[in-house]
């Protein structure tokens, strides 16, 4: 699914709107929400950082998870960089799908080398299990030696 948010900063008002859109039919984006912001909340938020410009820009109702808040981050720090006043909202589309395959090939990537640290972990648990067993199987053979020499 392919989702689009527009950005929107408007000087004279000092509002900066942000429009979440969902693709439901190809080419065909809805609106899902519309969130806005004072701009003196923004700036304020920009001059701690990034992760604080985050937090103020996520609500209940606008959650974009983390890659794609970044992007909308940076978009809005661009956005208050530039002096001249936008005519048109800044629209960055995001594509679930390839988001998935980008996830996809990164787990294909660790899995060997977490195999082998588990491997690392089995051998050494089975080393200290198999000490154990030959103190087993030593004190065994060496009561039923006595046993037999007994006998």
């Amino acid at each position: 699914m392919k989702q689009k948010y527009s950005i929107f900063k408007d000087n004279k008002s000092g509002i900066i709107t942000i429009k979440e859109f969902a693709e439901l039919d190809k080419g065909m984006f809805s609106l899902i929400f519309e969130e806005t912001y004072d701009s003196a909340m923004i700036q304020a938020a920009i001059e701690e950082g990034k992760e604080a410009l985050i937090s103020v820009i996520r609500t209940p109702n606008l959650y974009p998870i983390a890659e794609y808040a970044e992007k909308i981050a940076d978009t809005v720090i661009e956005l208050f960089k530039n002096t001249t006043p936008a005519e048109e909202p800044v629209e960055l589309v995001f594509n679930d799908i390839k988001l998935m395959q980008k996830e996809k090939k990164e787990e294909t990537e660790t899995p060997e080398d977490d195999s082998v640290e588990i491997d690392d972990l089995l051998d050494d648990d089975d080393s200290d299990v198999s000490e154990k067993d030959k103190e087993s199987s030593e004190k065994s053979k060496e009561s039923s030696e006595k046993d037999k020499n007994d006998g």
